[in-house]
């Protein structure tokens, strides 16, 4: 393993809804998405992919019906989430 081994992110537990889910971190190959959500216009349409791709990595059996159907009610707890396990908190 290379020395950039060091810097892959570390995978973390939460539970949304009643239903334990490990969100893995995204990569460097998710930049233009992490860009997008800073433009108003293309916010939206960037965090509904940022969260369906997290899901469908986290949950390898999920199919794309099955993201698509999530309940709106857990946008925000999901979104807490992937901002947390990517360290981009305003804390942070």
């Amino acid at each position: 393993m290379s020395k950039l081994s060091n810097l892959v992110g570390k995978p973390k537990t939460f539970t949304i809804g009643r239903q334990e889910i490990e969100i893995k971190p995204r990569t460097l190959k998710d930049i233009d998405l992490l860009m997008d959500l800073t433009k108003e216009e293309k916010r939206a349409e960037a965090l509904k992919k940022l969260i369906s791709i997290t899901l469908k990595e986290s949950i390898t059996d999920a199919t794309d019906e099955e993201i698509n159907q999530v309940g709106i009610q857990y946008f925000k707890e999901l979104s807490e989430a992937i901002v947390e396990v990517n360290g981009l908190n305003a804390s942070s």
